[in-house]
């Protein structure tokens, strides 16, 4: 019985003492500029931030968010949008929840928006596009170089000056990612050419985001539709 109750004691002994593994660090992956009330994770957020992966944006009415991501990417979210900006492997993703966003690719390692089961990304280094979700899929529309919107049966590249109305049927098997493992099917796709000013709630300074050098640009304006302009 001693011998029994001595390998207890031992056992438990053993687990208080036991080092405890550090809970993961958050991996930061930008920073933040948010206009009006935004919140991050259901907190209000200050209008100065870094975003983490895994971080759930919510804009307000009349507010705006500006993510300045690795390789000088960046990406707009208007009002009334929900996101999530999260690490894979050396990308980073957007999945676009509700509402709508713009983005400027500017990196060899485009950043990739994650919509209705589709992934869209530029085509080359440098491209803006916008991205909105609709009833039953998403709008496309590219100002400046082309976008990719991808599904796990086919792709399809949408043009500067084009809009793109998609379709997606149900979502493949898979671990959600990169890669068409986790991605729908691309049901329908129609190519048009833009006639509207925008779909995401802004007016870009498109002179300004093709410059060569380009730095970070800002959300101006206190509602939508917002500005982007460029230092």
């Amino acid at each position: 019985m001693r011998t029994k109750a001595s390998v207890v004691i031992s056992l438990c002994l053993s687990l208080i003492c036991a080092p405890v593994a550090p809970a993961a660090t958050p991996i930061a992956v930008g920073k933040m500029t948010a206009r009006g009330t935004v919140e991050v994770n259901g907190a209000v957020s200050s209008p100065e931030a870094s975003v983490f992966s895994g971080d759930r944006i919510a804009t307000g009415e009349n507010a705006a968010v500006a993510l300045v991501l690795p390789g000088g990417n960046q990406v707009f979210l208007p009002e009334h949008t929900k996101a999530i900006v999260e690490q894979s492997g050396t990308r980073v993703l957007v999945r676009l929840e509700s509402g709508a966003l713009a983005v400027t690719g500017r990196s060899k390692s485009p950043i990739g928006i994650v919509a209705r089961g589709l992934e869209i990304e530029a085509a080359a280094t440098s491209a803006v596009f916008e991205v909105a979700l609709k009833e039953g899929g998403l709008r496309v529309m590219a100002r400046r170089g082309s976008a990719i919107v991808r599904g796990s049966n086919k792709s399809v590249e949408v043009n500067e000056g084009m809009t793109l109305d998609a379709t997606a049927g149900a979502a493949s098997q898979g671990p959600r990612g990169v890669g068409s493992a986790g991605l729908s099917p691309l049901t329908t796709a129609v190519v048009v050419a833009s006639v509207t000013l925008g779909i995401a709630g802004f007016a870009m300074g498109l002179a300004a985001l093709s410059r060569s050098d380009p730095q970070d640009c800002q959300v101006s304006g206190s509602a939508s539709p917002f500005t982007i302009t460029c230092p």
